[in-house]
């Protein structure tokens, strides 16, 4: 189910332009409002439209695009900067891992939402700004995961034998210990990207964002604020698209946790032989 609803959406946000012939910016104000078709309106828009007559389905695929980059980009660089910094402390021990303990102390100290002030109040809002707060709140988990996998495995008989033959820290790290480390790695990066989604459409509901002509799920939510007793389907409809992202990814995450764990494996093999 995990791997359907994000092949749908990303099929869906890529293909859009081409299956969609509606303007997502292009304003129709005698169309305004407009219910969705299982709400009493039309098949000419059939998510509705919001208060400038605006496409809801056309604006939901093209925030799809940009929401869905964000949060993978996001994720890739989180991943990035949490992973050297893991296998570093855990693989080297000593100074590297109290600095980066310590680093990563510090870091889950600070409210991300108050790095995003900062960032935008200096910066000002941008998808490049977005992409770097949510990096820079989210390597702690990665790093986090990394070292202590790669502590346990420090003194394992494979990484003492190369060291014995003389392989330097470096290689050691990245051709010995790496590879071992990459399953919690995929687990944990397949269910970040629905965390950095999450985020991004909170900064942007917040206005810390992308800029407000940049079409996002988070901006769309909090634009059809001031409609939601009227027309409901501004803010929700949005707002399920966020829900099943986030949905997909964490079954996706679920499902690829129990695969990439051997004790979950030998148990489902044992009870598929038992039944």
């Amino acid at each position: 189910m995990g791997i359907a609803l994000i092949a749908l959406l990303i099929v869906g946000s890529i293909a859009g332009p081409w299956v969609i012939s509606a303007d997502p910016d292009q304003q129709q104000l005698r169309d305004r409002l407009s219910p969705p078709v299982f709400a009493g309106g039309t098949w000419e828009h059939p998510l509705g439209t919001d208060q400038l007559g605006r496409d809801l389905l056309a604006r939901i695929v093209a925030a799809g695009r940009v929401s869905l980059g964000i949060g993978f980009l996001a994720t890739a660089a989180a991943s990035a900067i949490g992973v050297a910094l893991g296998l570093l402390a855990g693989g080297m021990g000593g100074a590297a891992d109290r600095i980066v303990a310590f680093a990563a102390d510090v870091q889950q100290s600070l409210p991300f939402v108050v790095v995003a002030i900062g960032v935008v109040a200096v910066l000002g809002p941008s998808v490049t700004n977005v992409v770097a707060v949510l990096a820079i709140t989210g390597w702690v988990g990665h790093a986090r995961i990394v070292r202590l996998q790669a502590r346990a495995l420090r003194r394992a008989p494979f990484i003492e034998a190369a060291r014995a033959v003389g392989v330097g820290p470096g290689r050691l790290l990245v051709r010995h210990l790496l590879p071992n480390v990459t399953g919690p790695i995929i687990v944990v990066a397949s269910q970040q990207v629905a965390a950095m989604i999450l985020y991004e459409a909170a900064l942007s509901y917040l206005g810390l964002g992308v800029p407000s002509e940049t079409i996002t799920w988070g901006g769309m939510v909090a634009a059809g604020r001031e409609t939601l007793t009227t027309a409901w389907w501004v803010s929700t409809l949005p707002g399920g698209a966020i829900a099943l992202t986030i949905l997909g990814f964490n079954l996706f995450g679920d499902w690829l946790q129990t695969a990439l764990n051997p004790a979950g494996r030998t148990g489902r093999l044992a009870r598929q032989r038992a039944g």
